[in-house]
């Protein structure tokens, strides 16, 4: 399963009806693959230049949002939200805390990237293309996700173990992990990788959903 099925997956198994993609970029890798009744998008089209609902950074779109600014009610809440834009963790974390207080009740906050292979592919400069790791990128989403992990227990989280990893968040309840990585070192993360992400098997998450 990629990311737009497991998005789909939880759209169909939910009766979903609204959906907000952040970070569209080329909309043929997942936006167009959503089968959603209401699709929203945002995107700066820094690097895409592609049509897309509200050309706006994510911080910009929310405050935009909650000043009354769009065409959408400040309290405009959605089924399901996917965040795929800037991937390093400063902006990762605005995008998690904006999109809990615009999301319904049952809702899913997906997130792409949160399992990065090496510490090359966590690195924080998407242009640096001379390690092994080459054009793949993943960032450092897995620091605003182990964040969230260890911090909220009033959220469940864990990450599908398919597609660089797919984080799922929802309002709900979890042991969280022990906050033993302040500086978010990769090697420590990757000695308990399993843990930090709460990683499940696809087949581990369509029995569980």
């Amino acid at each position: 399963m990629y990311r737009y099925d497991i998005i789909n997956y939880l759209i169909q198994k939910n009766n979903f009806k609204k959906y907000l993609e952040i970070g569209v970029r080329n909309p043929e890798d997942c936006f167009n693959r959503i089968n959603a009744q209401k699709k929203f998008s945002v995107d700066p089209c820094y690097e895409f230049e592609t049509s897309v609902d509200y050309k706006f950074e994510s911080d910009s779109f929310f405050k935009k949002l909650e000043d009354d600014e769009l065409d959408l009610n400040s309290t405009f809440q959605w089924d399901i939200i996917f965040i795929d834009g800037l991937h390093l963790a400063p902006q990762v974390e605005n995008d998690i805390l904006n999109s809990l207080n615009h999301i319904v009740d049952n809702g899913f906050i997906i997130l792409h990237d949160c399992n990065p292979p090496s510490l090359h592919h966590a690195r924080e400069d998407f242009l640096n293309t001379t390690t092994s790791a080459v054009g793949d990128w993943n960032g450092t989403v897995w620091k605003a996700f182990y964040k969230f992990r260890a911090t909220r227990p009033d959220l469940e989280m864990f990450t599908i173990d398919t597609d660089w990893g797919v984080g799922v968040i929802k309002k709900g309840h979890q042991e969280c992990c022990v906050y033993d990585n302040p500086f978010f070192e990769y090697h420590l993360f990757e000695k308990q990788r399993n843990k930090a992400l709460n990683l499940i098997s696809v087949e581990e998450f369509t029995k569980k959903f």
